[in-house]
């Protein structure tokens, strides 16, 4: 590493923004990437945008302005970093000896706040940040071992910030990206769930415009998430070492398969349900959990508000619910027979039936 190089890195640390300045005008290079050999192979790659995105402050008992201050400084930084052509989707990598740890690149690491902050986001976006990139954290410990690999997307649904949702989906990000996470765990809580930003979408404090972005985009509206889910076992294990013949798990691991439909029923979010429905979602898949299966009906539980959900057609007040091209085919079958002076309710008939699953037709005569 160049004298310059490395003391861009350790000024990028301490957010030292007029050294950064300064080493920059003096040939350093924003776009410069830390390597070195590790011990036992443990792994430390990272640039001068990666140490300042983790140098972020963080609110504190300090005064708001005094927050605010440390905020706009680190922007400045960034800012400057990025400006200087260094690159947002370098993959950082840091690992200890026994694997553990995680890759990630710069534009990952400036999500969570990225999320909050839409300025912040278009930064990154028109810098030629990646939208489809993923976060990735090993765990290779004792007791656990695994891996969890999540989109941006994902992070960003889950920050509930719909404008940044709708930003990574505009600039190309997959919504049917899928997320995995899977952990193995002596004593038997084992983590495994695979999920579309859908389903993820579905418990959003926003979940119907989420929802809608998403679907809008071409989200798989009947994408199967499974997970585990950890029961009581109810078995006293007569010992508390996992290694020895004696132990039994606390818990017992329950397979779990659902849709986006199963989780808006489970929720009861009446108007998701409509959503999902106009949008396609198959109300005949039952949701698995272990052995036995629920229907979707099952699923209400007896609410007359999801039932009615859970079989809406099309009409005047869920016409914003059905996918574009849906609306574009109601909208002309309206036209054709508005034009010839049918009665309002054969209109509304017209318009269900082309908004089914069986649409005939337009003959544009």
């Amino acid at each position: 590493m160049s004298e310059q190089n490395k003391s861009l890195l350790e000024a990028a640390s301490m957010l030292n923004l007029e050294a950064i300045q300064k080493l920059l005008s003096s040939g350093a290079d924003a776009a410069y990437i830390d390597d070195p050999d590790g011990v036992w192979g443990s792994k430390s790659k990272k640039g001068p945008l990666h140490v300042a995105l983790r140098a972020r402050p963080f609110k504190s008992d300090e005064a708001a302005s005094s927050y605010q201050e440390q905020l706009n400084h680190w922007k400045a930084v960034v800012r400057t970093l990025i400006d200087a052509k260094a690159n947002v989707n370098v993959q950082s990598e840091e690992y200890d000896w026994r694997g553990c740890g995680h890759t990630c690149s710069a534009f990952d690491l400036a999500i969570p706040y990225a999320i909050q902050d839409s300025h912040f986001l278009e930064l990154f976006l028109n810098a030629g940040a990646d939208p489809n990139t993923r976060s990735i954290h090993d765990v290779h410990s004792m007791r656990t071992d695994g891996r969890s690999d999540v989109p941006t997307l994902h992070t960003a649904v889950d920050g509930g910030n719909l404008q940044a949702v709708r930003a990574l989906l505009d600039r190309g990000a997959n919504a049917d990206a899928w997320s995995l996470e899977q952990f193995f765990n002596e004593r038997g809580f084992n983590r495994h769930t695979e999920e579309t930003a859908l389903h993820r979408a579905c418990s959003s404090s926003a979940c119907a415009e989420m929802c809608a972005a998403l679907l809008a985009c071409g989200a798989n509206v009947n994408a199967v998430r499974k997970k585990l889910d950890l029961e009581n076992s109810g078995v006293q294990s007569q010992s508390d070492d996992p290694r020895s013949a004696g132990f039994v798990s606390s818990v017992i691991c329950v397979p779990i398969e659902e849709t986006a439909l199963h989780i808006a029923l489970l929720e009861r979010k009446a108007e998701l349900v409509t959503m999902l429905v106009c949008a396609g979602a198959d109300s005949s898949l039952g949701r698995k959990r272990g052995a036995s299966t629920m229907s979707c009906e099952e699923l209400c539980q007896g609410r007359e508000d999801l039932k009615k959900a859970l079989g809406a057609q099309w009409t005047p007040e869920t016409h914003k619910h059905f996918p574009a091209n849906v609306r574009a085919t109601v909208k002309t079958a309206f036209m054709i027979a508005q034009r010839q002076k049918w009665p309002k309710i054969v209109l509304f008939k017209v318009c269900a039936m082309f908004a089914g699953p069986s649409k005939p037709a337009l003959a544009l005569a």
